[in-house]
């Protein structure tokens, strides 16, 4: 990455609404271009959610991809499993092995029952293809302590009790998701087949989940197809496939029982 394709701010609404902006500007930005910021005022996450992140501690960053080829709107899901995965070995380099970091489908990053990185991506689309997609990143790094009323998040602050190079991290970051990227379009087979077995909770167990009814079921993760949808199979070996919010993770934390 050079100084022309990288763009730093002390403060800004959210770093996905800057990118936005920089392309109505240089709408020939390249790809994997980045806007990051020590603040965000309005940062969001998935469904209209805010994200809490404390001044000058965390990874807020968008990254601009573009694909290589055309790529239809139903293969966004492969950008999804990069990003994710970028994040899930990034964070894995900074963390003694005793800590499982894993994927919870369909892209925040988990390290054992907590939430440590959210991911928002928005595409544009040109026709019936994807003609790029922004990538927001929000990992969370050297934040002491949460505020808000998330329901598990941590930092690795908070998993070490040691400060860590923020603008370190952030360049491993990119790298990783230009690894990643590079999967699309050619190894997605590979691609996902990572992305399986990162999953949270996919070891082959039943573990519970929440329907949208109210209604709880015990089920086991069987695959995602290229749409985005998890394909879930119960104890009486009935499968289904779901997409995001036609299902949730139940994770049991002291004194609370969370749908996420």
């Amino acid at each position: 990455m050079n100084s022309s394709t990288i763009r730093h701010l002390q403060e800004v609404d959210s770093t996905n609404s800057e990118m936005k902006r920089w392309l109505g500007v240089c709408p020939d930005l390249l790809s994997h271009s980045c806007v990051y910021a020590d603040f965000q005022i309005s940062g969001r996450g998935q469904i209209g959610n805010s994200w809490e992140s404390e001044r000058n501690a965390n990874i807020l960053m968008s990254i601009l991809y573009r694909p290589t080829e055309p790529m239809h709107v139903r293969r966004q899901f492969d950008i999804s499993m990069a990003a994710a995965l970028a994040v899930k070995s990034t964070i894995e380099a900074h963390l003694p092995s005793s800590h499982k970091v894993s994927v919870k489908w369909p892209n925040d990053v988990y390290v054992d029952e907590r939430k440590i990185c959210g991911i928002l991506i928005e595409n544009t689309l040109s026709g019936a293809n994807i003609g790029y997609s922004i990538v927001g990143i929000g990992l969370n790094i050297n934040q002491k302590e949460f505020i808000s009323n998330a329901p598990n998040p941590i930092s690795l602050y908070q998993l070490t009790l040691k400060n860590y190079d923020e603008q370190g991290i952030r360049e491993e970051l990119q790298r990783n998701f230009i690894k990643y990227s590079n999967y699309i379009p050619n190894q997605v087979d590979t691609l996902h087949n990572e992305y399986i077995n990162s999953l949270f909770r996919a070891d082959g167990n039943f573990h519970p989940w929440a329907l949208p009814s109210g209604e709880t079921i015990m089920a086991k993760i069987i695959d995602t197809l290229s749409t985005g949808y998890i394909v879930l199979e119960t104890e009486t070996g009935q499968q289904s496939s779901y997409a995001f919010k036609e299902i949730s993770h139940i994770i049991k934390l002291p004194n609370a029982n969370l749908l996420t």
